[in-house]
């Protein structure tokens, strides 16, 4: 297929000073703040590769600030080391120690700015031609000649570092960038059925938004629910207490949208029926009425089987995020029984978000799986037809390059 934008194959990068914003945000132990999967850094360093006789300096984020994985780059940068890239990490992003170093990036080398998302301005989420006015655009672009994209999972945020550099500068997409939209492409220039959604995790209220979007379009057959979300469903047709909803951002505004999509789809979104709780610190598997007030860690295993009978007799099953609190052992067994049932599907299979990509790759099923997605809500989107933001800014800049 032809791509709206241009990619590494329409310009001269060697020996050029590259900026590249990737995506290489990843799971974190919650106790100790060290990495646990590198699946993210791993899937770009394709693009890295073909840049070996350019001077890259690379920009990226990990977490939001006050969130637990809101850490610096300093990990990511001993991973390219590890991967066998000549990478040096700098605490600054924009500022004099950064531009000097920016300025003796060597070819060959890979300089790694501080997480962009220490920068206060990264966080706006605005029209390109407001975000691009930020200073981290303003004191950097001047710098480089060439700015290459590479950051899908979060290609539907207009923040400074994703969208901002394509306003003053040759923007190309990179290699990652490039084959999520050639394969997604795929997935959606098909009009198969039935066509499963299966949702999970946390990120409740962007989730909410996409099965409205989804059920507008009538792309979905079935909706299956677990993890957080599934819990604020079950709160919103009586079935379980409020209580369960405490860690909902924005709770009683998703709360009500949850509502009329139950009204208005109740044969498609289909919620836990049974529960695993913890209880004295080990796993209980209950009914939905026997929860007590005990942490709801995990969809129960009659639920689970259900959930794995519909997606084994899909066309298309799309996933993303755990059906439970997967980062303790107990409490695994219902993401694994759909991924399971994702692999044996014969059918085309999505994997995206990096909590279930990365249970995807502790259980080898990567090669039985036909794409994983290093985006989460940025393939979400894709999936409901809307442009990516960031598509439509390396459009743009594509037209200013040929003109």
């Amino acid at each position: 297929m032809k791509l709206p934008f241009k990619t590494l194959d329409d310009v001269d990068y060697e020996g050029k000073r590259v900026l590249i914003r990737v995506d290489i945000n990843s799971s974190l132990d919650p106790e100790t703040k060290v990495i646990t999967n590198d699946s993210r850094i791993v899937a770009m360093t394709p693009t890295l590769r073909e840049l070996s006789k350019s001077r890259v300096v690379l920009m990226a984020h990990q977490g939001r600030p006050g969130s637990d994985d809101f850490i610096s780059l300093e990990q990511h940068t001993e991973i390219l080391r590890k991967l066998g890239f000549n990478a040096t990490f700098i605490d600054d992003i924009f500022g004099e120690r950064a531009k000097m170093a920016i300025m003796t990036v060597e070819v060959g080398e890979i300089l790694v700015l501080q997480n962009v998302r220490m920068f206060e301005g990264e966080m706006k989420n605005a029209p390109v031609e407001e975000v691009s006015q930020e200073a981290i655009v303003q004191e950097l672009y001047p710098m480089f000649d060439i700015f290459v994209n590479d950051a899908f999972g979060a290609a539907h945020r207009s923040q400074a570092s994703i969208v901002g550099f394509t306003q003053y500068l040759p923007s190309v997409a990179g290699r990652v960038m490039e084959k999520e939209i050639r394969e997604l492409s795929k997935v959606t220039a098909k009009e198969l059925h039935p066509w499963n959604l299966v949702l999970g995790g946390s990120k409740v209220r962007d989730k909410v938004k996409i099965i409205e979007q989804l059920m507008e379009i009538g792309r979905a057959d079935n909706v299956l629910l677990g993890g957080l979300i599934g819990n604020l469903f079950l709160i919103a047709n009586g079935t379980i207490s409020k209580e369960y909803g405490t860690y909902v951002k924005d709770f009683e505004e998703v709360l009500a949208i949850a509502k009329k999509l139950l009204d208005s789809y109740p044969d498609v979104i289909l919620l836990p029926e049974d529960a695993a709780v913890e209880r004295n610190g080990e796993r209980v598997e209950c009914e939905l009425d026997e929860l007590n007030g005990d942490p709801f860690f995990d969809i129960g295993p009659r639920t689970a089987e259900k959930f794995a009978n519909i997606i084994r007799g899909s066309r298309v099953s799309f996933a993303n995020g755990p059906m439970g609190y997967f980062e303790k052992e107990d409490f695994t067994h219902g993401t694994i029984t759909v991924l399971n049932a994702i692999a044996e599907c014969d059918c085309i299979t999505v994997v995206g978000g990096g909590h279930v990509s990365a249970m995807a790759e502790r259980m080898g099923l990567l090669d039985k799986i036909t794409h994983i997605s290093t985006g989460g809500g940025a393939t979400m989107k894709f999936l409901t037809g809307k442009q990516l933001v960031l598509v439509d800014a390396l459009e743009e800049a594509a037209k200013r390059m040929d003109g």
